[in-house]
């Protein structure tokens, strides 16, 4: 019966009612009271009633995180109505209008406005087309028939049922550069953050850049789903080859190793160290995740540098960013909107477009009906943070899955759990066919370090063969592709 009661609620999807008022509720290295706000007082008359009013809008101020924009769109920030389906939208790919039904009340106000501050990716449509290669995967698809939606032969215009884990892992990123910025709703900053993520080639961290640097570096075709290594390192390179937002992207070793060594290369070293972004791609179990990992996963959500984690159910990626109890909070991407236009004047974004970003939507999932593999990603802004960061990793009471050692192995990647029964999410040359080509190619999955400072974090990891080609090269391969139309 409960087995029914969970597919049920995984088809409707409906929004979570807090129920728990002894746990407390956490968001990225914050804590909330679960006790939900008290009602407000109803005095419309008499002589204290001004008195009331003006102190209730007071608090009403201190609490909230979002601006008035958000209020202003409010109608996209409400909870959309059930659908047989987790895509809530129309033949013609629009999300379901938000407007029929009010936010609940049960949770506090307080973790509400804090979930409305996060920047949310979703599924987007009408973007300009990201060029599929000949023997790539179908542009028709049962789901697309279904929602009325199918993509030219040419490629796609919408990233609808192949896109989520780029959508997860955009929502990691971009809520490290909020952190990293401190940019607040509303402000400039939030608006210029938001433009580097439109769906358009020219933003840095677009669908079409992901895609491009998931078919050079990882054989990731388009249309075809990411895992989170292939997500990883899409971030690697679009924050190397971006520098504005001065963030370098270190990936950790199979099953949760960190190696001080290769990371302080990456970061700059203890005299120059520049704000990164750790990521780990690990698999915590066969099926589901083994329970005596479950609070070590907690922990990774109550430090104050997390920022996220990037997985789901299975073949159904969401960006996790919260617990409470044996419940992961998540944002969940399949939801359709228009594509996010690109703009270089980032002020000209209106209210509602910048509202597509948002959600005050409470969502949660049991643990035990997560899928085991996931990216979990830390903030490390400097060496202090660095410091304290190993200090609560290593001072954790419990089974540990992050393990962090001085040096890197000088052959193969170590791997220091138990791994009987665990797949490890290593990065492995693939190989592809590409378009007009009989042979096949060997795709590096990361590019190797200049000598320079022009790097930005790009480690150098193992290749297949030896005197492989550089990144370089690559491009100058695959220009018949045509697939270049989508890089920056």
């Amino acid at each position: 019966m409960d087995n029914i009661h969970r597919f049920v609620n995984y088809l409707l999807d409906p929004e979570a009612v807090n129920t728990d008022l002894k746990n407390p509720l956490w968001s990225l290295g914050l804590e909330y009271s679960p006790i939900p706000d008290p009602p407000r007082p109803q005095l419309t008359h008499g002589p204290h009633a001004k008195e009331a009013s003006t102190s209730h809008q007071t608090v009403s101020s201190a609490q909230s995180k979002l601006s008035s924009y958000i209020s202003n769109a409010s109608s996209v920030l409400r909870k959309p109505s059930p659908s047989p389906s987790p895509d809530h939208s129309t033949s013609n790919g629009q999300a379901v209008s938000d407007v029929h039904e009010p936010l609940k009340v049960s949770w506090p106000s307080a973790f509400v406005e804090d979930i409305g501050s996060k920047l949310y990716m979703t599924y987007r449509t009408n973007f300009p087309l990201i060029p599929r290669i000949s023997n790539g995967p179908s542009f028709i698809t049962v789901g697309s028939l279904l929602r009325g939606q199918i993509n030219e032969k040419a490629g796609y215009t919408s990233d609808v049922g192949w896109g989520c884990m780029v959508r997860s892992g955009q929502t990691l990123l971009a809520n490290t550069l909020i952190a990293l910025h401190n940019a607040q709703p509303g402000s400039t900053a939030e608006k210029r953050i938001v433009s580097w993520f439109a769906d358009d080639p020219q933003a840095p961290f677009s669908i079409q850049n992901f895609v491009h640097h998931g078919w050079l570096a990882c054989g990731k075709q388009p249309g075809e789903w990411f895992g989170p290594s292939a997500a990883a390192r899409c971030m690697q390179i679009t924050c190397s080859n971006f520098k504005e937002p001065n963030l370098r992207v270190y990936i950790g070793g199979d099953a949760g190793d960190v190696y001080e060594d290769s990371c302080m290369r990456v970061s700059g070293g203890p005299r120059d160290f520049k704000p990164t972004l750790v990521l780990l791609g690990i698999r915590l179990g066969i099926e589901k995740i083994t329970p005596v990992y479950y609070e070590a996963l907690k922990f990774c959500l109550r430090i104050p540098q997390s920022v996220g984690i990037a997985g789901g159910r299975p073949s159904s990626s969401h960006y996790f960013f919260g617990y409470q109890n044996n419940n992961f909070f998540y944002f969940d991407p399949h939801y359709p909107r228009q594509a996010l236009p690109y703009r270089t004047d980032y002020e000209s974004y209106t209210d509602d477009e910048i509202a597509t970003v948002h959600t005050r939507r409470v969502r949660s999932i049991r643990m035990e009906d997560m899928d085991p593999s996931m990216l979990i990603g830390f903030l490390i802004r400097d060496m202090e943070d660095w410091k304290d960061w190993i200090s609560r990793v290593e001072s954790f009471q419990g089974r540990k899955f992050i393990h962090i050692s001085k040096s890197e192995p000088m052959f193969g990647r170590g791997n220091s759990i138990d791994t009987d029964g665990y797949v490890d999410l290593g990065l492995h040359g693939r190989r592809r066919s590409v378009a007009g080509e009989n042979d096949s190619e060997d795709f590096e999955h990361i590019f190797a370090v200049a000598d320079d400072d022009d790097d930005n974090g790009v480690q150098e990891l193992e290749s297949d063969d030896e005197g492989e080609p550089n990144r370089k090269s690559h491009e100058e391969d695959y220009e018949d592709v045509e697939f270049d139309k989508c890089a920056t």
